[in-house]
């Protein structure tokens, strides 16, 4: 199999070098719009092919499945061509679902070509039991994101209170309502919201506060999920990548999960 990595920054890289030697993995392309990131990248992957910018459809030419690790922009503008040449994707920047035409448009043309869109657990556990959750009812599903100052992006609408944030004592409650929004407010933060919305109940459906908590020194996650099923509650502290503070480790580790277990056909969870 030929895998190609799509955005070669932090996540793309601990993706590809975790791959490179599984079993059944051909080759890895690399591409990213910042060539010299996939020339970086090169040197530390066996069998590698760099493609240039201006050689995209080379790109997803040689690809049997696209690891997108670039961004919301990455997901729109590029993955609905790669699944309609019925290429395999990977999605990690989960918050461009929350365009509802994008995602029913990859779900159609996933159907007509054949292909299949892979949607990793990334930076939370619990997925698999919120999906389960969701084939009977589920009555709500609360996400609270609790993230040191340093680890958020603030929107322009909370530029104003950057200062206050940045020197404030004790924890910031930056924004409560549904996920739809949060996804639109914080693009850069909130993937597990996107991720929990689509494997559970949907964008408007799905609660998410967000706090800004300058006592923690890890990213955490508290789900809640009601249903007929029961109660689940989960909690995360997770930590964060060792170059992005944005990121958790566990985001493209999640990833390489789920590519191990295609690779060798053994799935649990």
């Amino acid at each position: 199999m030929n895998i190609g990595i799509l955005g070669c920054g932090f996540i793309g890289t601990t993706i590809a070098c975790a791959v490179q030697d599984m079993e059944r993995v051909d080759s890895i392309l690399l591409y990213d719009r910042d060539y010299d990131s996939a020339v970086k990248l090169s040197t530390r992957i066996d069998r590698s092919r760099i493609f240039p910018p201006a050689d995209l459809e080379g790109f997803i030419d040689g690809s049997d499945l696209v690891v997108e690790a670039a961004s919301q922009e990455a997901v729109r503008d590029v993955l609905p061509g790669v699944v309609e040449k019925g290429k395999d994707v990977m999605i990690i920047s989960v918050g461009a679902l929350v365009d509802d035409e994008l995602l029913s448009s990859l779900k159609e043309r996933a159907a007509k070509s054949s292909s299949s869109i892979l949607i990793p657990s990334g930076a939370v556990a619990g997925v698999d039991g919120i999906t389960s959750a969701s084939m009977a009812d589920i009555e709500s599903v609360t996400l609270t994101v609790r993230k040191p100052p340093t680890g958020l992006t603030l929107p322009p609408s909370l530029n104003q209170h950057a200062a206050d944030i940045k020197n404030a004592e004790e924890p910031v409650t930056l924004f409560e309502g549904s996920a739809r929004e949060a996804v639109k407010l914080f693009p850069r933060n909130v993937n597990v919201a996107a991720t929990i919305a689509v494997a559970g109940i949907g964008f408007d459906r799905t609660t998410v506060k967000i706090i800004a908590d300058p006592k923690v020194s890890r990213n955490q996650h508290h789900v809640h999920v009601r249903g007929r099923f029961g109660e689940m509650d989960i909690r995360m502290l997770n930590q964060p990548s060792t170059t992005n503070p944005r990121t958790s480790y566990l985001a493209p580790l999640s990833a390489i999960s789920v590519l191990r277990k295609l690779l060798t056909g053994f799935h649990v969870g």
